[in-house]
């Protein structure tokens, strides 16, 4: 019998524009970027592969990027402590964001801006500092993408993901 539509439709045609712009795969590459850009700048190291699938959960979600301290002596336990309700569903937002990272990872390598060696994801470029004419959601996403990955500089990956919820069930 013939079917008038295909009966599985890609992805990104079920998703919301409003979805599809904030998970397009330029702006996830270019959070990722920042984040590597900073875990790279804080102790010269790459952000290990796991970790890369929890700069979108916190860096696009409006709660936790509001959370994030101006403060870089704050560290990542402390937040997580302070923050314990938005750690509670940081791995339902991270599995629903793996698409959206993914996308963005290889849009990244593609585009030259990530490189990865090993298991380890480093910046190929420097990220573009967030500016007083872009919006704010952009501005405090890219802040959030940029506190995250010199968190990465403070602890141990399994550490990070530990505190943030990952993997503990």
């Amino acid at each position: 019998m013939p079917h008038d539509r295909p009966t599985h439709q890609p992805v990104s045609w079920r998703r919301s524009p409003e979805a599809s712009a904030l998970l397009n795969p330029v702006l996830s590459s270019e959070l990722i970027l920042t984040s590597c850009y900073w875990r790279h700048r804080e102790d010269g190291l790459g952000i290990p592969w796991p970790a890369l699938f929890l700069v979108l959960p916190i860096a696009l979600h409006p709660e936790t990027r509001d959370a994030m301290p101006r403060d870089a002596r704050i560290t990542l336990a402390k937040w997580a402590v302070r923050n314990d309700t938005l750690v509670a569903d940081m791995e339902a937002r991270a599995n629903a964001m793996a698409d959206a990272t993914r996308r963005g990872i290889r849009h990244g390598l593609r585009a030259g801006r990530l490189r990865l060696e090993g298991a380890f994801m480093f910046d190929a470029a420097r990220p573009k500092p967030p500016a007083a004419t872009w919006p704010k959601e952009l501005s405090s996403s890219s802040k959030a993408a940029k506190m995250y990955g010199r968190w990465l500089a403070g602890v141990e990956s399994h550490e990070a993901l530990e505190l943030l919820g990952i993997g503990l069930r």
